[in-house]
């Protein structure tokens, strides 16, 4: 089952008998010489009973317990905590064969119980760790030891610590604490080669804009660990300002990764060091500058402003066409990619962040107002359902629209209850789905076909290469009952909207400035998602340009499919365009064996730091509930109640929802808003009120 599980071979796997002389302990335990509850590699947990182990190893009796630091540059050992052990069943061994058992009624009232070693034996016993950890090329181990009654100290199985997050490619020491991006994006599994890389040159792009140069030309502020994407924040929270605003940003984003940066920021290494520079005032200076007046022509005219932002996206993306028109080799894709990802942000940023904050402005104005009454946070947040102008709404709701037309034909709507979606997807792209059914599919993929699952994640599959997913969504779309359709629960968000707009303005008392802020914050914060919306139409134009290299490269015998040049990096896919990459399907299926590894990686943490430490907790909960309650709690972000059966999704493209069940999930991108039509309520492990399907959730009653 062990084998099963890690993907190993049945075959490959050696198999030898052990004959060891037995130990006669006066003590054992075990060692970790990385602590498994926090991952720190510069941490060992020991674990001490008197006689031998099996009282320990079965939880028969309560050991003495140490977490001793481990200085490796120094070699220095300290003992950090310890906690001693009643100890009150001891199994000795028998001279000749056999084991005894000692009960006792433990340490007296007001009296403690002995240690069963001294503090220098747990130090003789945590350097013999280190020896063996040295032996296995410095791979964290857990040991089973045995003390004799001479004093002789016996290792009697070391095996690797398997459940110990990867580290950072970083050196250990001074500390460096770094966020999950995919957690920020909800992608449990791993990234592709090429998104990775895509997310480098994207946000690379920016940081290098942000600073004038001196930061992000590389990319190397992320890291790639388990083929997960970990932004560095240690320059950050070690800036005053950078840290608060940091902080606040994280509590709407991501509260869990909030949880996770608070749990270190007592630790020395992340004391404050630096606070306003004078290159940092200057940017400062220049970017309100330009942001300044952007803002208040936007306050002032939003409509206008929503709507030239709008056109300057959509010219960004007829630019992009026109210039990978001329993209006819390998090489230029790379080049072409690299140098359209990097000045993206740059482009965008100046003209989107003064919008949003036109948006965003007024509904802290409006929360602010609200602390006042009852209910006023439920109020505020009302306010922002059924929001316009947004695109991946806009999406749903032609999706929607595509369902509709189908369940209007009868021999369509009777072929889509009765086909599966991979059946549907091979029809859709051999053109040999019933009319109407083909025509408006096509329609609706000519405009959002370059989005799909994980789409964040450049080298995964879109909706028009694999529509199976879509044809999934459809399948549950054309049983939406009409009370349930997406068009009216839109409609009714955006009557509720108006209805919490009047009347926080009558029991605040000033109906107008309510109006006034609430207009703005509806007529601008649905353009959140055009900016993501547009990277993605970017990248659908860059992923064809590499798909037909890929097919020249298939052809020529250098790869076995196309897309396989997703999973090499950049600079692989140069030396394989110049010759000079000879095992490109060897590592190609290395590559593909990884990722299907990661895909079963149970618990990822949202924040890591370079000495191994691993948070894999949420945002701590705010609710007044007893201890042992059956009752998980969570952040809210939309007010209401509501009752239903829970459906637990790993994978939307493999999952019905029935009208009103609760969605429940890991994390989602905008891929998975067509369940979100369908269903009652979500919950999900990462996100904040910010993320996209949290705002969403907010169009239900």
């Amino acid at each position: 089952a062990y084998r099963e599980r890690n993907g190993l071979s049945h075959v490959d796997a050696g198999m030898a008998v052990v004959v060891q002389a037995m130990v006669q302990s006066h003590s054992s335990g075990v060692l970790f010489t990385a602590n498994p509850l926090t991952g720190r590699r510069n941490e060992s947990v020991l674990e001490v009973v008197p006689g031998l182990g099996e009282a320990l190893v079965s939880g028969l009796t309560e050991p003495d317990r140490y977490v001793v630091s481990v200085s490796r540059s120094n070699d220095s050992i300290d003992i950090k905590d310890k906690r001693i052990g009643a100890k009150m069943k001891v199994i000795r061994s028998v001279e000749g064969g056999g084991v005894t058992e000692e009960v006792s009624d433990g340490p007296a009232d007001g009296e403690e119980s002995t240690t069963v070693l001294t503090d220098e034996e747990v130090k003789d016993v945590i350097k013999l760790g280190e020896e063996v950890v040295a032996l296995f090329e410095g791979n964290p181990q857990d040991i089973e030891w045995a003390r004799s009654i001479e004093g002789k100290t016996y290792i009697v199985q070391s095996r690797p610590i398997t459940t110990l997050f990867p580290l950072p490619n970083v050196p250990a020491e001074p500390l460096q604490v770094f966020f999950s991006f995919n957690g920020i994006q909800g992608i449990a599994g791993g990234m592709t080669p090429a998104g990775q890389g895509a997310i480098r040159g994207i946000l690379g792009g920016l940081v290098s804009w942000i600073t004038w140069g001196r930061y992000g030309v590389k990319g190397i502020f992320l890291q790639s660990v388990a083929e997960r994407l970990y932004g560095n924040l240690t320059n950050i929270l070690r800036n005053s300002i950078g840290r608060k605003f940091l902080c606040k940003a994280l509590t709407a984003v991501e509260p869990g990764i909030l949880a996770g940066v608070n749990s270190l920021l007592d630790e020395p290494e992340m004391e404050v060091n630096s606070g306003m520079s004078p290159l940092l005032f200057a940017r400062l200076v220049s970017l309100y500058s330009v942001a300044i007046p952007r803002a208040i022509f936007s306050f002032m005219f939003p409509d206008r402003a929503r709507d030239k932002l709008t056109s300057r996206m959509n010219k960004k993306i007829a630019r992009v066409e026109r210039e990978a028109e001329g993209v006819d080799s390998l090489i230029d894709a790379i080049d072409f990619k690299k140098k359209t990802f990097k000045e993206f942000f740059p482009s965008v940023v100046p003209f989107f962040i003064p919008r949003m904050a036109t948006a965003m402005g007024p509904l802290f104005i409006l929360t602010k107002l609200a602390s006042s009454i009852p209910d006023g946070k439920d109020l505020v947040l009302t306010i922002t359902r059924g929001l316009p102008h947004n695109v991946t709404t806009e999406m749903d709701l032609k999706l929607w629209s595509v369902a509709k037309a189908i369940q209007a034909d009868r021999k369509s709507l009777e072929h889509f209850r009765t086909t599966d979606a991979d059946t549907l997807a091979d029809e859709y792209l051999g053109e040999r789905l019933p009319y109407p059914a083909q025509d408006v599919v096509r329609r609706f993929m000519k405009e959002y076909g370059m989005r799909g699952l994980c789409e964040i994640d450049f080298g995964k599959p879109r909706w028009r290469e694999e529509p199976a997913p879509l044809m999934q969504t459809l399948k549950s779309y054309v049983d939406i009952p009409e009370e349930h359709a997406p068009d009216k629960v839109f409609a009714a968000g955006e009557v509720a909207a108006e209805k919490a707009i009047e009347r926080l303005g009558q029991e605040l008392g000033k109906p107008w400035l309510v109006s006034f802020l609430a207009r703005r914050t509806r007529s601008m914060a649905g353009i959140r998602e055009l900016p993501k919306f547009t990277i993605i139409r970017t990248m659908g134009i860059i992923r064809e340009k590499m798909i037909m290299e890929g097919e020249k490269l298939v052809e020529g015998g250098r790869i076995e499919k196309p897309k396989d040049v997703f999973l090499l990096h950049d600079d692989e896919l140069r030396a394989l365009a110049m010759g000079q990459l000879m095992d490109a399907k060897v590592l190609i299926s290395e590559r593909k064996a990884i990722m299907d590894r990661e895909e079963e990686r149970a618990r990822v943490p949202r924040v890591i730091a370079s000495d191994g430490f691993a948070y894999y907790g949420g945002a701590v909960a705010k609710a007044n509930v007893k201890e042992g309650a059956n009752v998980l709690c969570g952040e809210p972000v939309s007010p209401g109640n509501y009752e239903g059966r829970i459906r637990v999704v790993q994978n939307p493209s493999k999952t019905t929802l029935n009208p009103g069940e609760i969605l429940c999930c890991h994390g989602t991108d905008p891929s998975w808003t067509p369940l979100f039509l369908s269903a009652g309520a979500l919950v999900m492990e990462v996100g904040g009120l910010s993320k996209f399907s949290c705002r969403l959730s907010r169009w239900k009653e």
